[in-house]
């Protein structure tokens, strides 16, 4: 009943499900929409779920809470599954009260875009009417995005999660995704490296599950974020202009140690300045008993702006053979440690390399780096799920 955004794009015809105000409040041909997707079920079914996009997505995500309330869909089976692209809550007071209380249970996927500037947030709100739904975030708009390999862990959680309520009539545990200690730079916070991590697309971080931690020194001196982001300050050891002697380095890698303990099982670090500097040396010292020797062993490593040690035993202890696990190194190609991160390089077999523009700082994902992360994701989720499985 008017024009479509989609012309010029998809040819038509066009159809519309209901009418509705612009505060969208107000709905007209609504029970006739329902009663159209009950005939149809009727004629096509039996059917298992819903996909809907947009206003389709609005009327899928609300049907299964229409339909156990008796006011939508009473001639066929109960809607077992959702897969909402798009979504949004009805806005109507007394059609969403039937609708969104109490929470649905039934499985439900669903996919929120970045740059969805119409309707991410109220598919977010959207999201605190469901138990337990699985979020899938990609970078588009409002749309129905590619399927990338990404994406498969968690379309196959979706799918485990499914067959087992229609087989036990329960839940399974999630997936546990790989955790990092995450180690943030000279002078600055566990919350401060949060807040820089946050320039990442979700896309990577749901992928992860990262823990991070404050140094266990309050600030000797000006912290050079000072202005930029609120105290307090840390500072994981201390050391002299030339980075040969180091002062408290012991009672650091014991503190960590600790922090490994109280929220394990930690699979890796993620390091940042000093941070990464302390995560690509940790291995190293842990396989010759010399650091985190009350922890499993560290099977993966993420390294932003890192480089060595210089003082020679410490060097000698965490370089001196070859580190094997998957690590990843980013370097920037205006950062002062940059000759020193492409040096340490030569201490790890295979190491993967995403090149910046930046200088010192923890930068943001382009295209290829995104791909990059989520491959180098991929693959330790493998191992991390294998190991789980044989109970390792």
């Amino acid at each position: 009943q008017g024009e479509s955004d989609v012309e010029g794009i998809l040819d038509p015809p066009y159809y519309e499900w209901f009418q509705f105000n612009k505060e969208f409040t107000e709905y007209t041909s609504f029970d006739e929409c329902l009663a159209y997707i009950e005939d149809c079920m009727i004629k096509y079914g039996p059917f298992d779920g819903l996909l809907g996009f947009s206003q389709g997505a609005i009327l899928s995500a609300a049907l299964p809470g229409l339909q156990k309330k008796g006011v939508a869909l009473m001639h066929v089976p109960k809607i077992r599954f959702l897969i909402i692209i798009g979504g949004a809550t009805l806005k109507e007071p007394s059609l969403a009260e039937k609708a969104y209380l109490p929470q649905i249970d039934c499985p439900s996927i669903h996919f929120i875009g970045e740059t969805d500037y119409f309707l991410k947030d109220y598919g977010t709100e959207l999201l605190k009417a469901f138990i337990d739904p699985v979020v899938i975030h990609h970078p588009k708009g409002h749309i129905v995005p590619r399927i990338g390999k990404f994406f498969l862990p968690r379309l196959c959680l979706f799918h485990i999660k499914q067959s087992q309520r229609v087989r036990m009539g329960s839940e399974v545990p999630v997936l546990r995704k790989p955790r990092f200690l995450c180690l943030h730079g000279f002078r600055t916070s566990g919350e401060i490296l949060r807040t820089q991590m946050g320039k990442w697309p979700q896309t990577v971080l749901d992928n992860i599950d990262l823990v991070f931690l404050d140094a266990p020194f309050p600030c000797q001196g000006k912290s050079e974020v000072e202005g930029i982001f609120d105290p307090p300050y840390y500072e994981w050891f201390q050391f002299n202009k030339e980075f040969t002697e180091y002062t408290n380095f012991d009672e650091c890698l014991a503190y960590i140690e600790d922090c490994a303990v109280k929220h394990g099982p930690i699979d890796g670090l993620l390091g940042f300045s000093q941070g990464a500097i302390l995560s690509a040396a940790l291995p190293g010292l842990q396989a010759k008993g010399l650091a985190l020797t009350k922890v499993p062993k560290i099977k993966f490593l993420i390294i932003i702006g890192g480089a060595k040690f210089r003082n020679e035993s410490v060097a000698e202890k965490a370089y001196s053979s070859p580190i094997e696990c998957p690590s990843v190194h980013f370097l920037g190609e205006t950062d002062f440690l940059k000759p020193y991160g492409i040096g340490l390089l030569e201490s790890f077999v295979d190491p993967l390399v995403i090149h910046h523009p930046k200088g010192h700082t923890i930068p943001r994902l382009d295209e290829k780096g995104s791909e990059d992360m989520l491959n180098f994701l991929e693959k330790i989720q493998k191992v991390v799920t294998m190991e789980e499985e044989e109970g390792i």
